[in-house]
């Protein structure tokens, strides 16, 4: 029998040129428009849980986090319709998820006023429940902050950035941050495999079910993100109501094969995602496309042809003389301690307030890189990598 035809998958996508308030809320009312309206995915009367990029406190003009001009017409359009609304996020690994370090983030990160807006209440709970889900074909049991799981429905706004791990960070990676901060690192530490971490995200998105996707693409981040990249405009917002489409989309825009990111292949392997199943919206991506976003350095070889691939393959099975690891920048470093905090396998000591690598436990998860503020941690190749590059450019 002849397999039936799926439903196509929309994916919205608006031209918004910067983050005047006006703009912006007329950027993400029509690109929800295009996807059926927001009446389609919540009713009056629900408490809506919106989960912003939260990584950790920094300006607006970073590109690190959501831009609250992009959470604050979020949170507008979701209280006109008439819910009631929770910003909540665990900020990333290695840091403690309490009260205090909350409010810094969301001082730091231009937040607070929202708290100002009818209806809108910036999350303070720092509790958490286990929560089982049978349905994970690879974790099936998650520890989930409490507003997610207290809430009617849950709205996911990302930020769309190029990350030295996962390839891209963006609608499906997003919801990571509703682990409590220091639950996060064990994840690392057991799936050292960016595509065996992917499909835990996939578990993750599957567990939680965020009813709407709205990813905000103006300012994206390019190079070593999702901390250490450089901001550049692209100036779109995305929405859909499925995260892997939504990413699918996104990595088009910015010049990365979709497929090449784990939990968008995780997904294609289950049956869930097909891209051919996409449906764009909206502006026509060629007119928004910038292929020649800087990819991270983890990244930019897999540009390169699939000999060349398959070499770089065997080689990083030789280890560390051949992988990427990370560095200190001992001028830059500010001894906050917070990479000896976030590593996950306990491969960071402290040498006269200076972090040493111990790089046989090292697991290349490159945290303590993602989660430095001061970018006092870089990433070098090994002595095998800096001998035979030459050979594979």
């Amino acid at each position: 029998m002849d397999e039936q035809p799926r439903e196509k998958i929309p994916v919205a996508l608006v031209r918004c040129p910067g983050y005047e308030e006006e703009e912006a809320e007329q950027g993400v009312r029509q690109a929800t428009d295009l996807i059926g309206g927001i009446g389609s995915f919540l009713s009056p009367g629900m408490h809506v849980l919106v989960k912003p990029n939260l990584l950790m406190g920094a300006p607006p003009e970073r590109a690190v986090c959501t831009h609250p001009t992009i959470l604050e017409a979020v949170c507008r359009l979701l209280t006109t319709h008439g819910c009631t609304v929770t910003i909540a996020d665990s900020p990333g690994a290695g840091i403690p998820y309490r009260t205090r370090n909350l409010l810094r983030a969301y001082d730091q990160s231009g937040y607070t006023p929202l708290a100002g807006i009818p209806g809108v209440t910036l999350n303070q709970d720092t509790s958490s429940r286990t929560t089982p889900f049978s349905g994970g074909r690879l974790v099936r049991q998650f520890e989930i902050i409490s507003p997610v799981l207290d809430a009617d429905a849950v709205v996911v706004v990302s930020k769309l950035k190029t990350h030295i791990f996962t390839g891209m960070t963006g609608a499906v990676k997003n919801l990571f941050g509703t682990i409590p901060g220091l639950d996060k690192p064990p994840f690392h530490a057991r799936l050292q495999d960016e595509s065996r971490f992917g499909e835990m995200l996939l578990d993750l998105n599957r567990c939680i079910r965020p009813v709407l996707q709205i990813m905000d693409a103006i300012d994206i981040m390019e190079g070593d993100g999702p901390m250490a990249g450089r901001t550049v405009r692209l100036g779109a917002i995305l929405a859909s109501p499925d995260p892997v489409a939504l990413d699918s989309i996104a990595c088009r825009l910015i010049g990365i094969e979709p497929l090449s990111i784990g939990s968008i292949r995780a997904a294609s392997d289950q049956g869930l995602f097909r891209e051919e199943e996409v449906e764009i919206r909206g502006e026509d991506p060629g007119t928004l496309a910038m292929p020649g976003v800087e990819k991270p350095k983890t990244r930019r070889e897999k540009q390169q042809s699939l000999a060349r691939r398959m070499i770089q393959g065997v080689l990083r099975r030789l280890g560390q003389s051949y992988t990427l690891h990370p560095t200190l920048k001992k001028s830059a470093c500010t001894r906050c301690h917070q990479c000896e905090r976030t590593c996950p396998v306990g491969a960071i000591s402290l040498k006269n307030g200076y972090p040493r690598f111990d790089y046989a436990t090292c697991i290349c998860c490159y945290c303590c890189h993602e989660m430095c503020d001061s970018h006092a941690i870089g990433l070098s190749p090994g002595i095998l990598h800096r001998a035979l590059r030459p050979l594979i450019r």
